[in-house]
């Protein structure tokens, strides 16, 4: 403020303190300015037993608030051709994750898997699955004809070969029937069952095929086309995407009269948009980070905000382990190994380390470790630790009239550092960032130990001891609710 109104700093901080002073009286021990121009402000001890108080009268609802936005959330959306991969781990896990903080802070959350049921991939590898079946034909397998590499190519078409005994061959012939078999063995068989595993559950599945079906897809273009944003050149129909700050127009429909990719995706978004929701939000790959404009200028196109729709670019995940991962589906590691290996609760932690725009060293070795070098095992064990407390402790009675007894520096440390949880959510929500309930956590569990060292919690005051157990209730809400909205189950 200091260069725009032409004043010491110290004179403002100080203008500024006699009226924080005045409205702050009930809430701070004393407020002080220093130089060259900073305000401190000492919260309260009673102000801090207060909201403990307020916790443990009302569990985590303390943190909650109530946006109540409709949004939906838009991940993983992997093409229905095979098992999930480690790749598509993390978008799966960062997607139901920031589902979770979002419907904790009050949203109605629709969780969608935008299915590519449609076009060339569909094809190729229902073509693959009717070759593996030439021996039911009385041919040989032409394996040069094969574009999908995989075990798993074999087992759709096991499964496929069990089926034809109650199907004429001929109707399996059908490249249609083909192709609806082959979605629906990959989703229950792989996807579904991966994300089972993982405790992710979508509640929506948006087909593209029906999106074409039902010509939306044709419905859209002639939306753009009545507002003078489409046209011809070289056979193929472009829309005029440069109108709205794209780098160049994007064909819709090509010469051979074949949509791209892009002309379902305006009708998708479309579609969202029609049904209502407050917030569009998308996980894409690094790979989509060029798509991003375009997007957005179709939105725009059809009279909407571009801010209306959110993209989050996740970035890839590499492995580090001593041990060797085998790779069952050809030229990737599958989702389920890494599951089945771990477990869910540290593959959901591990692959929430970091921001979504840096890479990932999923590191196998440290997931597994039983000692404070492993993030997850240091959170857990102030969980196991607290539940000990407990279990030891005379019966507690959780009455908050005993908390005004907590006055040790140690004390109102601790409890200053749980009630930062509601800055951490804020934190969360705004960037959409996962990671920082992490790193809230390691610091909640740092702030827990140091605050062990040095207090002992069963006290021969038996109202302190009240006192404490009272805190250490705060805690334990806080870590459990943190590690739910991680997806993770806290131990006893």
């Amino acid at each position: 403020l200091a260069s725009k109104l032409k004043k010491n700093p110290q004179v403002i901080a100080s203008e500024i303190k006699t009226y924080l002073e005045k409205y702050l009286a009930a809430d701070v021990d004393k407020i002080e300015v220093i130089k060259p121009g900073f305000i401190n402000l000492f919260i309260s001890s009673k102000i801090l037993t207060d909201s403990l108080n307020k916790i443990i009268k009302t569990g985590d609802k303390f943190f909650s608030s109530k946006e109540n936005k409709k949004v939906i959330i838009e991940f993983l959306s992997a093409n229905p051709t095979g098992p999930l991969s480690i790749a598509h781990g993390r978008q799966a896990i960062v997607g139901d994750t920031i589902a979770n903080i979002l419907e904790f802070l009050g949203n109605k959350v629709t969780r969608e898997y935008y299915l590519n049921d449609a076009g060339r991939q569909i094809k190729l590898i229902a073509d693959d699955v009717h070759e593996f079946l030439a021996p039911t034909r009385g041919k040989e397998i032409d394996f040069s004809k094969i574009n999908y590499k995989g075990e798993y190519l074999r087992e759709i078409a096991d499964m496929a070969q069990g089926e034809l005994a109650s199907k004429d061959l001929n109707e399996y012939s059908e490249q249609s029937n083909r192709e609806e078999f082959v979605i629906k063995y990959v989703l229950q068989n792989y996807i579904k069952k991966d994300l089972d595993a993982l405790g992710i559950k979508f509640d929506t599945w948006f087909s593209q095929k029906k999106l074409i079906d039902k010509k939306l897809v044709e419905k859209t273009i002639s939306t753009l086309g009545k507002k003078g944003l489409m046209y011809e050149k070289d056979g193929a129909l472009w829309f005029s995407s440069t109108k709205f700050g794209d780098d160049k127009d994007r064909v819709i429909k090509k010469a051979d009269g074949e949509l791209t990719y892009f002309a379902s995706d305006i009708a998708y978004h479309k579609d969202k948009i029609g049904r209502k929701f407050d917030e569009l939000i998308n996980l894409w790959g690094p790979d989509h980070h060029g798509y991003i404009k375009r997007v957005k200028t179709s939105i725009q196109a059809l009279g909407y905000s571009q801010d209306l729709l959110k993209i989050i670019i996740v970035q890839l995940v590499t492995l580090t382990t001593k041990e060797r991962m085998s790779k069952r589906a050809g030229t990737f590691v599958r989702l389920s190994e890494l599951t089945e290996d771990l477990g869910k609760d540290a593959t959901r932690f591990y692959y929430l380390t970091r921001r979504n725009s840096s890479h990932l060293e999923f590191d196998i070795d440290l997931a597994k470790k039983t000692s404070f070098d492993n993030p997850l095992y240091y959170i857990q064990y102030v969980c196991a630790r607290i539940e000990s407390i407990f279990k030891k402790a005379p019966k507690a009675s959780f009455n908050t009239k005993f908390s005004i007894l907590l006055k040790e520096e140690e004390e109102l440390n601790l409890l200053r550092a749980l009630l930062q949880f509601t800055y951490c959510l804020e934190k969360a929500r705004s960037s959409l960032e996962p990671v920082f309930v992490i790193e809230y956590l390691k610091s909640l569990a740092s702030s827990f130990h140091k605050f062990y060292e040095k207090v002992r919690v069963i006290d021969e005051d038996k109202d302190l001891t009240q006192a404490r157990l009272n805190l250490l209730k705060g805690v334990k809400t806080v870590f459990h609710c943190g590690l739910g909205l991680l997806g993770i189950t806290p131990v006893e």
